[in-house]
């Protein structure tokens, strides 16, 4: 055979396959996008940008994707670790990167993106979500931005099956039932109390307004924020002896004071320890307390005290961005989350309470639970989010966990640090600093 019949030969084989080859990657580069963007996404559809810090809320959005339920509409989750996400957001943001972005609850941390004008009030009817859950979303001046996206009980989580097991699973109406369960878990080589006192925000979000909660009636916890009662009250200072009481009745953990939040809940999901401080978004199917038992069981318990109550706290909010190129598509999206059909899907595949204040299904377990408690035992007051103790420097935040840090090293009395706490606020001039020289 002459060469050039053997070129033409191979030409000849070669050519179908080169067809083929052709073929499967048109036919995958036209499947592509539609792939990253969502099942049902259409070339005609508006991507919105997303940004989270909430990587367990990511099949709530493939299933609107999936379902349509916004049609023309497909969103697109970006989920950024929460150590660098505040710059990460305000990057985008700056850059017109974000349409759809969580932020954080409280007027202090709206405020900063109100001055720059990345955000716009919200210009619709707010009355479906829960009113506690609304707070989260209210700038200093009673304004609304965003919409609520999630109610987040905080409470004693019990380890039930543990305290059944030894028969110590009734609830304590009072400190004194609490001292009691605590030295019966204690003599059983159990620790009664885990704690994370090495976390910043936990002791500033969780443990703080937990004990406040239960603790502290909430008629002086309004004055203690309208400046009509003073941080130095022997009522107040209870928090901080409740503490270093159970410090000092080995009732915690020993490494409290470096603890951090992680490990504390694995002490408690393998039963090391009986109990914690902690929010109920622990009870979602990604907590680390099914992944070790999946037939683990929650309960949630308020410290017994004066109030009682348990600690019910907007998580949050859902903005657009008003640098979006994209948003009437984003406000869009931002209208979906108020309605039932997305407090459903989120319960459904988050297993956290959404911010919905209407009627809508929920199965029955942990989630039901934690519905009821907070519908009948939620305290209203606030002290982690309120603009008014919060806005400056040193704020009521980080003023309260330096008081705890103190506590828990031996280094100073309950006295001290709520006098500390008083003179802190006084310092900038918080609404009650002429009450309280």
């Amino acid at each position: 055979m002459k060469a050039w019949q053997r070129v033409s030969l191979m030409q000849a084989i070669r050519r179908p396959f080169y067809i083929l080859w052709l073929s499967v990657v048109v036919f995958c580069g036209a499947l592509l996008p539609s792939f990253f963007a969502g099942a049902n996404a259409s070339e005609s559809n508006t991507v919105v940008k997303f940004y989270t810090w909430r990587t367990q809320d990511k099949p709530v959005w493939q299933a609107v994707n999936e379902k349509n339920l916004i049609p023309g509409v497909t969103v697109e989750v970006d989920a950024v670790f929460r150590s660098v996400y505040r710059s990460y957001v305000f990057l985008a943001l700056q850059n017109g990167k974000a349409d759809l972005f969580l932020w954080q609850p409280g007027a202090t941390n709206l405020q900063e993106l109100v001055r720059r004008n990345f955000i716009e009030p919200y210009p619709h009817d707010l009355s479906m979500m829960n009113s506690a859950a609304i707070l989260a979303g209210k700038s200093a001046q009673g304004i609304s931005y965003g919409v609520p996206f999630a109610l987040q009980l905080q409470s004693m989580t019990i380890n039930r099956k543990l305290l059944q097991k030894h028969g110590l699973d009734q609830k304590p109406q009072t400190m004194a039932e609490l001292t009691q369960m605590f030295e019966a878990l204690k003599a059983k080589g159990i620790n009664p109390m885990h704690l994370a006192g090495g976390t910043n925000w936990y002791v500033k979000q969780v443990l703080a307004e937990v004990l406040l909660a239960g603790l502290v009636d909430e008629e002086f916890a309004a004055a203690l924020l309208a400046g009509e009662e003073c941080f130095t009250s022997p009522r107040y200072r209870l928090i901080f002896e409740t503490l270093a009481r159970w410090q000092a009745q080995g009732f915690v953990n020993d490494n409290i004071t470096t603890e951090d939040y992680g490990v504390m809940a694995r002490a408690v999901a393998v039963g090391n320890s009986a109990m914690n401080i902690d929010g109920a978004w622990m009870a979602g199917p990604t907590s680390i307390f099914y992944e070790i038992d999946p037939n683990f069981e929650l309960g949630f318990w308020p410290v017994p005290g004066l109030s009682g109550k348990v600690y019910a706290l907007g998580d949050g909010t859902f903005q657009v961005a008003a640098t979006s190129k994209v948003r009437a598509a984003a406000q869009q999206v931002l209208e979906f989350t108020t309605t039932q059909k997305f407090a459903e899907l989120f319960a459904e595949h988050v297993n956290e309470l959404p911010a919905y204040g209407g009627a809508f299904y929920i199965k029955e377990g942990d989630l039901k639970n934690m519905a009821a408690i907070v519908a009948d035992n939620a305290y209203p007051v606030s002290l982690f989010t309120a603009y008014a103790l919060n806005h400056d420097s040193p704020s009521y935040n980080d003023l309260v966990f330096r008081a705890v840090e103190d506590i828990l090293a031996g280094s100073k009395t309950p006295a001290q640090v709520v006098e500390d706490i008083q003179l802190g606020l006084n310092s900038w001039g918080y609404v009650g600093a002429l009450n309280c020289q």
